[in-house]
């Protein structure tokens, strides 16, 4: 582990630390991810609970690199927090999604993935409070 992995790591469980959060991942299967039609490349797939201390928990599919599964790399706090710190700031309106992420108003693709990823961010932004949601921007 390099000292920047290290670092980045830390970062992550101070984080969790000081917000009292719990984060477990369990492998949970080799399911393609949804936006995978079988032919692409993807690590394992696991499934995550994030908890706060006192009561409330969200849990999510999270697959981790080709390249973890092959060095035999779990994913660390920082690898789920880092991916999920931009979904938590995905534009809320169609338009604005499409101009954020280049699809045009009018893409088939476009039209399918928005509901998915405006409904996983709307679950983020109701599990962290607004502090904590600038905070998991800082992670990545």
């Amino acid at each position: 582990m390099s000292k920047y992995s290290a670092l980045y790591d830390d970062k992550a469980q101070a984080f969790l630390d000081e917000h009292d959060l719990r984060l477990r991942t369990m492998q949970h299967g080799d399911r393609c991810p949804s936006w995978c039609d079988g032919t692409c490349s993807h690590g394992d797939r696991y499934r995550v609970t994030i908890s706060r201390k006192g009561g409330g928990r969200l849990g999510f599919d999270f697959w981790n690199s080709v390249n973890d599964v092959q060095n035999g790399k779990e994913p660390t706090a920082y690898d789920v927090l880092a991916c999920i710190s931009g979904d938590v700031f995905c534009p809320e309106t169609f338009k604005d999604f499409c101009g954020e992420y280049g699809y045009d108003e009018d893409n088939r693709e476009a039209l399918t993935t928005f509901p998915l990823v405006d409904r996983f961010a709307r679950r983020l932004r109701k599990f962290f409070n607004e502090a904590e949601r600038n905070e998991l921007g800082e992670i990545r």
